[in-house]
């Protein structure tokens, strides 16, 4: 399994776009291209940090490169953000997450 790790400081009025943006292109991911979902997490301050999972880093290159996302959605998102930082790519070596109720 591939996962990848988002951080963002995200507009302070803005925080209801910016998740139903990230909403949107996760939606998109799983339905279409076979992305096994998110998790996204307000922390302090503004600032929101995810992770996308993926079977592989080959099905989400092959998923990105098609560049098919909603662009209704992604500008929401672009139009939320103050700062993001670089992407996080992880292989998961151990899962002990529990599993949604």
């Amino acid at each position: 399994m591939y996962t990848v790790l988002y951080q963002w400081k995200v507009h302070h009025d803005k925080h209801s776009e910016f998740i139903a943006g990230w909403e949107a292109v996760t939606d998109h991911y799983v339905v279409h291209h076979g992305s096994l979902g998110s998790m996204l997490h307000e922390i302090a301050d503004d600032n929101f940090v995810a992770y996308a999972r993926w079977p592989s880093k080959q099905a989400r290159d092959i998923a990105f490169d098609l560049n098919d996302a909603p662009l209704h959605a992604l500008n929401q998102m672009q139009e939320s953000i103050i700062t993001n930082l670089k992407p996080v790519e992880m292989l998961v070596i151990s899962n002990k997450l529990m599993a949604q109720l």
